[in-house]
């Protein structure tokens, strides 16, 4: 649930740039939809190679297809409906007016007794009744029945209700080629309501033409051939594919109107043109997931810099926020991949599985979920017994490892075994050791025999089984082979986002866990504060004071500093000395107000340093410390900082007083060579020269120097002691030293040891005095010495 919500809190910053995230998005969504047209591209295709486009005569259909047509139309009064024969006395009137508007022509009452006569109804009828008998007529002559048949059926389906079921059981010799009339009454209907009145009329355009060359029973028997998509709309009539393919030949009559080449060629021009679109959706789906993520983590990133620069306790250390670098880096790209894969892979491809799948049920319901359930079988089955294989051979896996370290360690017995004469006891130990690592290995390749085979054999069995069903369905008529095709694409599509999706889940879980690394960090409090109306702090004249100074390091809640009091006068050079280096450095970042002590106060002529403002504090104060030399950037920026208010001028004044303007100036590009580790290289005495440089130019009030701990040459350490006879007289200074000839310059030496104040007092008192710290210059500047190539300080006298 915390990862969730973690992870939740970084899918936010997605809104930051929602254009980009809703188009990939929708993007996303496009290419699942896109793909699915390329599939109904594909069935359209493979139904006009396979059946050509051809509507079937009725005794062209499958047995089952004939069964579901007879008794769809078994009574006459759906016979009579199907051809739509009603009461439309308007349509009477026009053919047969009831008013003479001829004197020649025969009065209307004459006329209908005529028409009566001759379709051999004697009885007087009524207008709608005759209504009845004109549209009927009318219908079975636009199909081209000849004249005597139509008088058959008008006698046969028009005759008085009580006798009409007698009347059609009679007629047995009229029975298949009534099924056969019905049935072109039927696609005449199903084209008219499902594509347009265009399309019927092609079909009684092509009927015609077949009754004039073969006759109108030889025609009725014959199917219609090349009309396109308008065999699949009648085949598919009344299931739901049925209604989109008739939508889509209802306003693309080039599918149906101009013959198979212009079908065919229609098809692969929009099939080129869905898959250019495809492939653009594709890449905005990318490209813009991959702006929105971009932006996210950006984002996060500027928040993890500003946040890190509010946590002084961040400072301590002295590789500086490590925990900001893992956060900034690390777990921000393992969130950012986690993000990206959310916006394209873990969206789209379930969306586009989904999609696939309502296809594949839309092609054919029954068959496509016996697949699934076929699939989720073989998951079930399948899944669980390769997981135990799985489990086992890891276990083996680990026990092989172990007797290999005991094969390791008897063969690193060798002086032992000589020894003790040991030859045949440690070879039987590692003869038991090889059998063990041997059936180790035995039973996980044993395994991985057992579960892979299965698992394609269960794959395997099932495609057969389903090859089979889907055989007997195209045999009996229940699934076209173009239908089984596109089925069989579509359930084979599934395969891929399903194993995408999971492949990605990687991605995600490592991101979730990132994602609390990260907030976590994000939500910590800041440790500095200004108070509201802080005051404006001059600049050092007097004194700065430690009064009873506690702190103890954040996160671990170590005692770094347990009441120290300490006081330096101004322009006074002083000293701290210690073998905690962590301890020193603490004393030091107080000043700044990298963060706040514990307990007790410092002040800075008696002003504590909580109730004045941080910029004239920092204003006053210049740290040169070992591990924040110099950093990626030209040397200008190095020393300037980027502040305007330094120009070029004064940085190379305050790089002569550093004497560091020599060996600037001989550089590729002088003051705008990059430098650091991804530019020019200095040497640590040059990267010293530099730092040196940066605080001078500011001329602070307190200068903080630690010394590098890389020994320096002897010319390098002679220019830095002309740079501090020139720049600290008058200045307060404090040093972290690492050289004897900086520690005989303080005139006050702080000795900090388990975070207390021990000793104080110039070199020689304490060389004098205090055992610690003469042990502490033994060790330090005895080892530096012998680093440099000195001889050993070992003697107090030459101190």
């Amino acid at each position: 649930m915390e990862q969730r919500a973690a992870f939740g809190r970084a899918r936010s910053f997605l809104n930051y740039y929602p254009l980009a995230k809703w188009s990939a998005l929708v993007a996303g969504v496009a290419t699942g939809v896109l793909y699915v047209c390329l599939l109904m591209l594909l069935g359209l295709f493979a139904d006009l190679t396979v059946n050509r486009g051809e509507i079937p005569a009725y005794q062209d259909l499958a047995p089952q297809e004939q069964e579901v047509f007879r008794n769809a139309w078994s009574e006459p009064a759906e016979f009579l409906t199907r051809l739509e024969v009603g009461e439309p006395t308007a349509f009477v009137q026009k053919h047969l007016p009831m008013t003479v508007k001829d004197k020649k022509a025969p009065s209307p009452r004459t006329e209908r007794k005529q028409f009566l006569a001759k379709v051999g109804i004697a009885e007087e009828k009524d207008d709608a009744y005759l209504a009845r008998v004109i549209n009927l007529r009318l219908a079975l002559q636009n199909l081209g029945v000849e004249e005597k048949r139509l008088d058959e059926y008008t006698k046969l389906c028009l005759t008085p209700p009580d006798n009409l079921a007698e009347r059609l059981k009679r007629a047995t010799l009229l029975k298949e080629e009534r099924l056969e009339l019905l049935w072109r009454v039927h696609l005449q209907r199903v084209l008219r309501d499902e594509v347009g009145e265009s399309a019927a009329e092609l079909l009684d355009r092509r009927f015609k033409g077949q009754a004039d060359k073969y006759g109108t029973e030889a025609a009725l028997a014959r199917s219609i051939r090349n009309v396109g998509v308008l065999g699949l709309v009648v085949r598919t009539h009344g299931r739901l594919d049925g209604d989109v393919i008739a939508w889509l030949a209802s306003w693309n009559p080039w599918m149906w109107a101009s013959g198979y080449f212009t079908y065919a060629t229609g098809l692969l021009l929009v099939a080129v043109v869905v898959a250019l679109l495809r492939a653009l959706c594709m890449f905005a789906s990318t490209y813009l997931a991959a702006l929105s993520t971009i932006e996210a983590a950006t984002r996060l990133r500027r928040a993890i810099y500003h946040h890190t620069y509010r946590l002084g306790t961040l400072a301590f250390r002295a590789l500086g926020p490590a925990e900001a670098v893992s956060a900034s880096t690390r777990h921000l790209e393992s969130v950012h991949d986690a993000l990206y894969a959310w916006l394209t892979v873990v969206f789209r491809e379930p969306v586009k599985f989904g999609l696939l799948l309502a296809f594949a049920l839309l092609v054919n319901f029954g068959l496509a979920l016996v697949f699934l359930l076929a699939a989720v079988l073989v998951w079930l089955v399948g899944g669980q017994v390769a997981a135990y294989f799985r489990r086992r051979g890891r276990g083996a896996a680990h026990h092989a490892a172990d007797q290999l370290a005991l094969i390791q360690e008897s063969l690193m017995l060798m002086r032992l075994v000589k020894v003790y004469l040991m030859e045949l006891f440690n070879q039987s130990r590692v003869e038991r050791q090889l059998a063990r690592y041997a059936g180790a290995q035995s039973r996980r390749y044993r395994g991985e025999a057992i579960y892979r085979p299965l698992l394609f054999f269960m794959g395997l069995v099932a495609g057969l089984i389903l090859l089979w069903v889907a055989g007997l369905l195209i045999l009996s008529g229940q699934v076209g082979v173009s239908s089984a095709l596109v089925l069989a694409a579509a359930l084979i599509s599934l395969y891929w986002p399903l194993v995408t999706w999971l492949e990605n889940r990687r991605l995600l879980r490592r991101g979730h866990e990132s994602a609390v690394a990260l907030f976590t960090f994000l939500d910590r409090p800041g440790g500095v504060g200004q108070v509201v109306e802080a005051e404006f702090l001059q600049p050092l004249a007097k004194q700065l004071e430690f009064d009873s100074v506690t702190l103890h390091e954040p996160g671990t809640g170590r005692k770094l500093l347990d009441g120290v009091s300490l006081t330096i006068q101004a322009g006074q050079r002083v000293a701290l000395v210690g073998p905690d280096e962590m301890e020193k450095h603490a004393l030091v970042y107080l000043l700044p107000r990298f963060l706040d002590p514990s307990g007790g106060e410092i002040r800075v002529d008696h002003h504590n340093l909580r109730w004045v403002t941080l910029d004239s504090l920092r204003a006053q104060i210049a740290i040169v410390l070992q591990h924040n030399l110099v950093f990626n950037d030209t040397v200008a920026n190095n020393i300037g900082c980027g502040d305007p208010a330094f120009t070029l001028p004064k940085i190379i004044e305050a790089a002569k007083l550093a004497h560091a303007h020599q060996f600037i100036h001989k550089l590729p590009q002088g003051y705008e060579t990059p430098i650091g580790e991804m530019g020019h290289a200095l040497r640590i005495g040059e990267q010293f020269r530099v730092a040196l440089a940066r605080a001078i130019l500011r001329d602070p009030a307190v200068l903080i120097i630690e010394e590098p701990l890389t020994p320096m040459d002897e010319n390098t350490k002679a220019l830095v002691d002309d740079t501090f006879a020139r720049v600290l007289p008058g200045r307060t200074t404090i040093f972290l030293p690492h050289r004897l000839s900086t520690i005989r310059s303080c005139d006050t030496i702080f000795l900090l040891v388990n975070a207390k104040i021990e000793a104080q007092g110039d070199h020689r008192e304490l060389l004098k005095e205090n055992d610690l710290y003469r042990h502490l210059q033994y060790l330090e500047f005895n080892e530096f010495a012998g680093l440099s190539g000195g001889a050993p300080a070992v003697s107090t006298k030459t101190e």
